[in-house]
């Protein structure tokens, strides 16, 4: 007989459970991005961080810095960063170059450099 009120108790709670879960209204999330949606043919796509790409001033190595440098990560990442002297800089692209095998030669590498210290260099 106890193993009959096991199942019972075990059935009334998955009922609460539905009924309660199915009786509770969406909850709306505090400040959600928009989604953009492009619709093409039959097929839709979605970004889903719709944020725009970081801005970098016109300055001597701009082109480099941005057509080497984006090879492999993002430019934003770079712009998150704290302003460095040019040492660290220099440090930071020639572990680029070293560690992770970036195609820099050492004339884009400087340019590179002077770039990176003209627009986040401590000043």
């Amino acid at each position: 007989m106890n193993k009959y009120w096991v199942y019972i108790v075990l059935v009334a709670c998955c009922v609460e459970v539905v009924v309660y879960g199915c009786n509770r209204a969406p909850q709306e999330v505090a400040n959600a991005p928009e989604n953009t949606f492009t619709v093409k043919g039959s097929v839709r796509e979605m970004d889903l961080n719709p944020a725009p790409p970081p801005a970098f001033p016109e300055h001597d190595g701009r082109t480099e810095f941005i057509s080497y440098c984006a090879i492999c990560h993002s430019l934003k990442y770079i712009s998150t960063q704290p302003d460095f002297p040019q040492k660290t800089w220099e440090a930071e692209v020639n572990k680029m170059i070293g560690k992770y095998h970036a195609p820099i030669d050492s004339v884009t590498a400087k340019k590179i450099v002077t770039y990176l210290v003209a627009v986040k260099g401590k000043k």
